[in-house]
Formats: C-alpha cells, sequence, structure tokens
C-alpha cells in the first residue's frame, strides 16, 4: 500500500502543473525537465498476469436488492470516491470489490437496522474503456467494442505519431493487490509481422506509448490521466485505498 506521503506529494504535483492531454513529452526539453521534476514517481508492483476477477470501479452502476426490507431496494452508482450511498447506513467502499465482498459490505453496514441484513447485488451499467494517451493521434477514453488487445486501442486512438516508441509501449493495471502494476511490451513486432505481443487489455487499463523512455509514464499519468477521469478516480486506479 502505498503511503500517505505519497498520495499527497502527487495530489500537489497534480495542481501545480498545467493538464493537457498531449503527452508530457512534447514541448521544449527545459520545460519537460521542469515538468517531470515536479511529480512523486508511482510504485508500481510486481505485474501479475492472474485474473483478479470483476471488482467494481467509480461511475459503475447498481442494483441493490434487500429482501427482508424492500424498501432499500435501490440503484446506486459508485462515487469518484469510490463509495455508494446507503439510507441509514451511510456510504460503503464499493471501488474494487467484487459482488460477493460488495454484498458483505453492505449487509454488515445494515445488520445493526435489520434482523436479516442479506442483500443482493447486480451490476447493470459497467462501461468497457480504456485510457490511451501519451504518442497517440487521439488520446483518450477507448470503448472496448468486445475483446481488444493493446495495439487494437492504440489503432483506435489514432495510431502512432511519427515519434512513437513502438517498442516499448507501457500498459498500467490496477492489480489483485489493488496498486498499480506496469508492463512494457512491444508492438513493434506485432506492426512488423515477427513474434510479438497482441496483450489483452482489460477494462480501466491505461496505455502509454512514450516518446523517449517508459520512465515518461508514471509522469504522464500523474499530470495528464486527472484530465480524464473526475478528480478523485486517478488516486483509486493507482494506489490501494480502502
Amino acid at each position: 500500500m502505498l503511503s500517505r506521503r505519497y498520495i499527497l506529494k502527487g495530489a500537489v504535483a497534480l495542481l501545480t502543473v498545467t493538464p493537457a492531454l498531449t503527452a508530457c513529452a512534447t514541448g521544449p526539453a527545459s520545460n519537460r525537465t521542469q515538468t517531470q521534476s515536479l511529480a512523486e514517481p508511482i510504485a508500481f508492483s510486481a505485474w501479475l498476469d492472474t485474473d483478479a476477477g470483476y471488482a467494481f470501479y467509480p461511475t459503475d452502476k447498481l442494483d441493490i436488492q434487500v429482501p427482508s426490507a424492500p424498501e432499500l431496494n435501490r440503484q446506486a452508482v459508485v462515487g469518484q470516491d469510490g463509495r455508494i450511498s446507503l439510507p441509514m447506513a451511510g456510504q460503503v467502499m464499493a471501488a474494487h470489490k467484487s459482488v460477493p465482498q460488495l454484498e458483505a459490505d453492505i449487509a454488515r453496514a445494515y445488520a445493526p437496522y435489520l434482523r436479516n441484513p442479506a442483500v443482493n447485488v447486480l451490476p447493470t451499467d459497467t462501461p468497457m474503456r480504456v485510457i490511451v494517451g501519451g504518442e497517440v493521434k487521439n488520446g483518450g477514453w477507448i470503448d472496448m467494442s468486445g475483446d481488444m488487445d493493446a495495439l487494437q486501442a492504440v489503432m483506435a486512438a489514432g495510431g502512432f505519431t511519427p515519434a512513437a516508441r513502438r517498442k516499448e509501449v507501457v500498459i498500467i493495471r490496477r492489480g489483485p493487490s489493488g496498486q498499480a502494476m506496469r508492463r512494457v511490451i512491444n508492438l513493434q513486432n506485432v506492426i512488423d509481422g515477427r513474434s510479438g505481443e497482441l496483450f489483452a487489455i482489460r477494462r480501466n487499463d491505461i496505455i502509454f506509448v512514450p516518446r523517449s523512455n517508459i520512465a515518461e509514464a508514471g509522469v504522464w499519468v500523474q499530470q495528464h490521466v486527472n484530465d480524464l477521469i473526475p478528480s478523485g478516480i486517478m488516486t483509486y486506479l493507482l494506489y490501494n485505498s480502502n
């Protein structure tokens, strides 16, 4: 889990740097050096290929059913801070929780008020999107039309710019532990028809195409992803905030 010091310093960096949707590598070299020095590096955890399974994310919609108290049935939206609001029980953290975990947490929240607090949670609207940024022509949120690999996501973002380092494309994903993981893949091999990684992407992955080196990924995420995701969700995606 990332310390509060890292999160606060990251927040200060976001307030200090002027947001933009272009890659942090653009502009004069002196400006790039000054900008990069403002950001606190993200402490990436080791990459795991294990599928962590379905988990709720901010902006997801869900149905909450309480069989013993139908008046408490309702639709809820996972807020920017990762929480949902419940009558009587107040706020419950939903982000990064599986359906059974969230059902158990809501049942515990209702336990002081209900004799039988059993709860059913049904996801109803879960946007299937990823973020593509860096040296691509039209970075931002990209809708996933079914299964999608990293190269398809880049092409959906308008393709590479001439300055793109296609051999060092960075994938950032929230891991099973809740902390951000980073992996570097070579898409130039795929384009050339040689052995390479098509690399299946998952909902809310961040695909970053650097200009100079992979170290730009953490800086770019801290400076620019907040333009694409409402304030608070970026911290949820990158840090283990329970």
